[in-house]
């Protein structure tokens, strides 16, 4: 080999390797950009995904104030409703009490008449507490304050609620101070006939109920 072409590959070869180290910079480059972008990327990602995770327990938040301003309180037509069913008497409430000792002194006796299944009466039956003062009056207006005493003897005698309750007849029994009435429960499963006089200052007191068999005849 002559010392010309010795030369001449000691020159090409520095010359390679530079081209060479020129190349792997440029990869090398291209790699750390490649980096950086996906870096970047991937934090972006997780910022975003950070956010809808804050976002979501705010948003549930919220509807649940929504739900709450939606369960306001009622108003006042509704309060009302409400103290009306509060106030008014359950069933069991409205039924009238019998103690022991009325129960105990209940008498029952037979009837010559047919109509008649049996007939009780109670020394201790007591007056129906009045409102009404001066001279007493009877009265059969269904309208009077009279009238609803009378009917809640009846009531408290028989023990049939007044909502449950069809008086067939309200009618003088013979005296002023005296009045007899027909009853019987809305199914006509109960019927009654009870007798009953005014005490002065007291109030309408029963003296006799009779359990009838049937309503033909019975007024």
């Amino acid at each position: 080999m002559s010392e010309r072409q010795t030369r001449s590959g000691r020159h090409l070869q520095p010359s390679r390797n530079k081209k060479l180290d020129k190349l792997l910079n440029v990869l090398i480059g291209v790699v750390v950009v490649l980096i950086i972008i996906t870096a970047t990327y991937v934090f972006k990602w997780q910022d975003d995904a950070d956010q809808a995770v804050k976002e979501e327990p705010a948003q549930e938040e919220q509807s649940g104030d929504n739900e709450k301003e939606v369960e306001k309180e009622p108003t006042d037509e509704e309060k009302q409703d409400l103290a009306v069913e509060e106030d008014k008497p359950s069933e069991e409430e409205s039924k009238p009490e019998v103690s022991q000792e009325e129960q105990s002194a209940a008498e029952e006796s037979a009837s010559d008449n047919p109509i008649v299944e049996k007939v009780i009466t109670n020394k201790n039956w007591q007056p129906t507490p009045t409102t009404q003062t001066g001279q007493h009056v009877s009265s059969y207006n269904d309208k009077s304050v009279d009238w609803a005493e009378k009917v809640a003897t009846v009531s408290t005698v028989t023990g049939i609620d007044q909502s449950n309750m069809i008086i067939w007849r309200m009618q003088n029994n013979g005296g002023p101070n005296s009045s007899i009435a027909t009853v019987s429960t809305n199914d006509k499963s109960q019927m009654y006939r009870v007798s009953m006089e005014w005490v002065d200052n007291e109030g309408w007191k029963p003296v006799k109920l009779e359990q009838l068999n049937t309503l033909e005849g019975a007024y």
